[in-house]
């Protein structure tokens, strides 16, 4: 799967001449929390809920007494996004692998990619988009069954299981991995089914040598 099937193409933007306030209000009215900063189509920067909170929280420890003796503040409708966006933001290409998307957003620690084709903003991919896509492949939104067998990482083994389930009759929707904490050298597949009764074929499985640490119907 690439960013271009799962992108959101109904983009709402800013100027960089753009007064915080107006994005905020955007943010608002759209429940969002990033912005492309866009030029005639080419992207700028990207300003977030959390840079406005930033800016308005800076703002504030900045504050000074005027001559009347109260706090004098910026005024947000005054306030540029120009001066609070990032600049030159991580961007991808709507051929990019959603793994590798993903991957972008966990280790820079950010909300959204913008998705550029030829130095133009074409559409965005949030961090909720990849949980929307990890939802729906793992089905967690269908009813379903779940039975979780711990075993090497040896390929074969995945393949008996499998086997095993598809014997009898059963359809699998997804299969996840995850450490065996107990044994480094073991890992847990979740296999999730369609919704049936597991009793059998967890004692299928477990006759089959294998372990299984849970299940449910």
């Amino acid at each position: 799967m690439i960013v271009g099937e799962v992108m959101s193409k109904k983009l709402h933007t800013v100027k960089k001449s753009d007064s915080l306030k107006k994005a905020q209000d955007l943010m608002v009215t759209h429940a969002i929390r990033h912005l492309p900063v866009v030029d005639k189509g080419e992207l700028l920067g990207i300003i977030t809920e959390s840079d406005i909170r930033g800016a308005f929280i800076g703002q504030g420890r900045n504050a000074r007494k005027g001559n009347s003796g109260k706090l004098e503040i910026n005024n947000p409708g005054k306030m540029k996004v120009n001066d609070y966006m990032t600049r030159h933001p991580l961007v991808v290409v709507p051929e990019t692998h959603i793994e590798d998307a993903a991957l972008m957003i966990y280790k820079n620690k950010i909300g959204a990619l913008p998705v550029i084709k030829r130095n133009k903003l074409i559409g965005i991919i949030t961090i909720m988009d990849m949980l929307g896509i990890f939802v729906d492949l793992m089905g967690i939104l269908h009813s379903s069954s779940r039975i979780d067998v711990v075993m090497d990482k040896n390929p074969e083994n995945f393949e008996k299981v499998s086997s095993i389930i598809n014997k009898e009759g059963l359809n699998i929707i997804s299969v996840g991995m995850a450490p065996y904490l107990k044994d480094p050298t073991q890992q847990v597949y979740f296999f999730r089914l369609d919704l049936c009764e597991t009793k059998n074929v967890v004692s299928k499985i477990e006759k089959a040598g294998f372990h299984v640490i849970s299940f449910m119907d």
